[in-house]
């Protein structure tokens, strides 16, 4: 899971994408201009998150449980520290982040109000258009579903527009004809259907090949069938 960048290269959702698709545990790191944060990550979803005023000092820590019991938050409130110091700062792009790996011993299970999935389609709503077009730069592509993309669309709470855009793909439909069967701007389309990939709930359709025709076994058939005429 080890990676830095700054943010105005990397969107959350990006980041989110590298967590949920490696399931490892770890800190998710952030230098921001004005604070410095740092989420804690278990399995592929983040529990925690708190500022900091020396990174170092994180690298040292051993055990989860001791750290919120030093801050004293009890475990069902973990989520409002996500809130305050994530959730709220999705849109920022004044940041440097890193992804560590890292030991920790977490000696419990601990509530998760926000999936890994539900961030990144949360992130993704809030990507700009230089962002979108990284993924979704032509008109003519084709996205098909995943075989469980219905699991992955519930985990991630998908909002009515974003499950209208869903419903739309069908391996057949291009990229232009579900911005106009949806009948929604074609950002909001677009962003719809870069958290879809980052989810890994849809893929891009491979272009079918069509096959030459094999010129010697015709030939084959052409000699026997005079052979026979013979």
């Amino acid at each position: 899971m080890g990676m830095t960048g700054e943010l105005r290269t990397f969107s959350f959702a990006d980041i989110f994408q590298i967590i949920l698709s490696n399931r490892k545990s770890g800190l998710f790191v952030i230098e921001w201009e004005d604070i410095n944060t740092v989420s804690y990550v278990k399995d592929g979803e983040i529990i925690f998150t708190r500022p900091i005023d020396k990174i170092h000092k994180v690298y040292t820590e051993k055990e989860f449980d001791s750290v919120i019991e030093k801050l004293r938050i009890p475990k069902q409130h973990l989520y409002k520290t996500v809130e305050r110091f994530l959730l709220s700062r999705l849109d920022r792009r004044d940041g440097r982040f890193s992804l560590v790996d890292r030991l920790i011993t977490y000696d419990s299970d601990y509530p998760v109000a926000y999936s890994i999935e539900t961030l990144t389609m949360m992130s993704a709503r809030l990507l700009e258009p230089e962002e979108v077009a990284r993924k979704i730069s032509e008109d003519m592509l084709i996205f098909e579903l995943s075989s469980d993309y219905k699991q992955i669309a519930e985990k991630a709470k998908l909002n009515p527009q974003e499950a209208k855009v869903l419903s739309l793909i069908d391996g057949e439909r291009t990229v232009f004809d579900i911005r106009k069967d949806a009948k929604l701007e074609t950002l909001t389309v677009d962003r719809s259907l870069y958290g879809f990939l980052a989810l890994g709930m849809i893929r891009r359709k491979k272009k079918e090949r069509k096959q030459k025709p094999n010129v010697s076994l015709e030939l084959l058939v052409k000699i026997i069938k005079r052979v026979k005429e013979v």
